[in-house]
Order: structure tokens, then sequence, then C-alpha cells
């Protein structure tokens, strides 16, 4: 049976999609590239915390933090059968999480789902100083297992960052749904 890493991105995989939605709620153009730039890319390398985040986004769009956080709050939606794929998939496979997110939100968001143990190990961006599409996160996620995978995968939302882990020699997944992850339960 050959070695093999599954790497899942959390949100847009494992939970719906929260940056983007908010700055969608709140902007009003259509352009949102820059916007989620400016105000999440700071949060993803560690240089503000979560409640950082929220203030920005407060101070951005003129709202009320709380606003801003019970919003947030009301975006998370945890992809439930992706999770049991999951389950299965540890049965033949070393699982991890690889995921931009601020300091201490993916954490307690696994805390209280009760998800942290179906992963081998959790690299979340701010905690190292590195966000995906940099191809050396990919290469640190990899690094904090003690094996050689015979096959390496990447399950991600975003185009450009599982073109990125392709560049690193790791097998793209882009996810548009469940059913590309289905396949990977079947593939031995």
């Amino acid at each position: 049976m050959k070695k093999r890493l599954v790497i899942f991105d959390c949100f847009g995989v494992i939970f719906g999609e929260i940056g983007p939605r908010i700055v969608r709620k709140y902007a009003e153009s259509d352009d949102i590239s820059e916007l989620k730039d400016k105000l999440f890319v700071p949060a993803d390398l560690g240089l503000i915390t979560y409640d950082e985040l929220l203030a920005s986004i407060a101070d951005e769009f003129g709202v009320d933090k709380q606003t801003v956080a019970d919003d947030w709050n009301s975006f998370i939606v945890l992809n439930e059968e992706l999770v049991e794929m999951i389950k299965k998939l540890r049965e033949n496979s070393s699982v991890a999480l690889l995921s931009n997110a601020s300091k201490g939100f993916v954490e307690s968001l696994f805390e209280k789902y009760s998800l942290t143990h179906l992963f081998d190990t959790m690299v979340v961006s701010c905690n190292i100083g590195i966000a995906k599409p940099d191809k050396e996160i990919y290469k640190y996620c990899v690094s904090q297992f003690d094996c050689d995978f015979d096959e390496i995968y990447m399950v991600d939302d975003n185009a450009v960052n599982v073109a990125a882990a392709a560049e690193t020699g790791i097998i793209p997944v882009h996810f548009t749904g469940n059913d590309c992850v289905r396949e990977l339960l079947y593939k031995q």
C-alpha cells in the first residue's frame, strides 16, 4: 500500500468561506481582491490577531465591530459530509490541515467542533509567518511528518493555491465539491 498524505485547506473546504463573504457583504465594489489582501494578509501572516482583524474590517467599512463578529460567526458552516470522508481517509492516509488564518481562530473553531483529532498535524499560516500560495508553507507542512510519502495531495478551493502546491510536487485537487475528495477515498 502506498504511503499517502492528504492536506486539506480549511475555509472553502472544511468550512465554508468566511473572509470573502464578509468583504462582499460590506464592499461597494465588485473588485474585492485588493480589499481581501489589505484586510486578511496581515492576519494570515500573524501580524495582527483575529480581534484586530475584526476591528480592521469594522474600520474599513464603518461598521460596528460586534456586527462584523456576528456576521462572521453567521458564515461559519461546517461541511459535515467532508468530515465523514476525512475520517475514512485516515484509515489509510495521513491527513493534515493547511490553512491561512488569524491567530487562534482555526484552533478555537476546531476545538468547538471537535475536529482537531482528525489531523495528524495542523499548520496555520499565522503561527509560522508564511501564507499560501508561498511554496514554503507547503514544504513546511510536509516536513512535519517523519516519513517519505509516495503521494501527497493538496485539497484547496483556491486555484492559485493548488497551482502553487503543484509547483512543489504535490498533486493538486481543486476543491469544487465533495466529489473530488470522494475520489481519493477509492484511490489506492
